[in-house]
């Protein structure tokens, strides 16, 4: 059978508006995490039915947020986080995937998309890389095609949605929510699951994939503006990396590898 790969946030989750919902101690954060489940399971359903087996990276926080017993039997899980240069991909490397897909995945620090906006830590103000902005989707993304998978399908805010369709020609999306200003507004939850399961299923149904494929780039100029310039300042010492203002330090690599080994370290 056909393998996909599921790396699963929650910031673009349906509903989620609040820091809090986002943290094992926060208020509200049980639902979100059964919402987060159940449209990670309504992805591995679609793809079911599309002939994939599916592993899923849970890639929120502590990566223990997924109820395992919420998901269908046929899919694997990766909890925790082994510390390796592939993140939020971390699994990637450990099997043959025929294709990669994201969901509840969210808008890039200072984007006004999400109340939740921000770049894997948010310690940062700002993060460019080749002069556009990047999403933490941006990031993941390089990644699988730094393995030549093809991207097929992403859910989360519509400001990421947006951009991402914009990247990558055949992505198919789902919309789960939209920001506006420290609010959200989404439809119902399970409207939105029906909508990934039918995606994903859709996405992956497709004879050619050529389209879903996102060109890696032969070099990589990575910008990072951090909040706080003492901050900056200790990054600036990484291996390869200059110090660009108080606040900012750029790396710069035709390796992708280098460029995640730099954010491991860094982000």
């Amino acid at each position: 059978m056909k393998k996909l790969f599921i790396s699963a946030d929650i910031e673009g989750t349906c509903g989620i508006t609040a820091w809090e919902e986002t943290d094992a101690e926060g208020r509200n954060y049980d639902y979100f995490c059964k919402r987060m489940t159940s449209e990670v399971t309504a992805a591995i359903e679609g793809a079911e039915q599309a002939g994939y087996i599916t592993t899923v990276k849970d890639a929120h926080d502590s990566a223990r947020n997924i109820d395992p017993m919420g998901l269908p039997k046929s899919a694997t899980l990766i909890r925790g986080w082994a510390r390796d240069c592939y993140c939020m991909m971390g699994g990637l490397d450990q099997d043959s995937f025929d294709a990669a897909a994201f969901t509840g995945y969210h808008s890039e620090a200072v984007n006004e998309g999400n109340p939740l906006s921000h770049t894997m830590t948010r310690s940062v103000q700002r993060v460019t890389l080749n002069g556009l902005p990047c999403p933490e989707f941006l990031i993941n993304a390089y990644m699988a095609a730094y393995r030549s998978i093809p991207i097929v399908f992403l859910s989360g805010d519509k400001a990421l949605c947006d951009f991402a369709q914009k990247l990558i020609p055949g992505i198919t999306t789902v919309v789960a929510k939209q920001g506006h200003g420290s609010a959200v507004i989404s439809r119902h939850p399970e409207v939105v699951c029906d909508e990934i399961k039918a995606a994903v299923s859709a996405a992956l149904s497709k004879k050619d994939l050529s389209d879903c494929y996102l060109p890696l780039p032969p070099y990589f100029e990575l910008v990072v503006e951090y909040k706080d310039w003492n901050t900056a300042h200790s990054y600036s010492f990484y291996p390869g990396a200059v110090s660009v203002d108080p606040k900012t330090v750029k790396f710069e690599s035709d390796d992708y590898y280098e460029v995640m080994r730099f954010m491991h370290f860094c982000l």
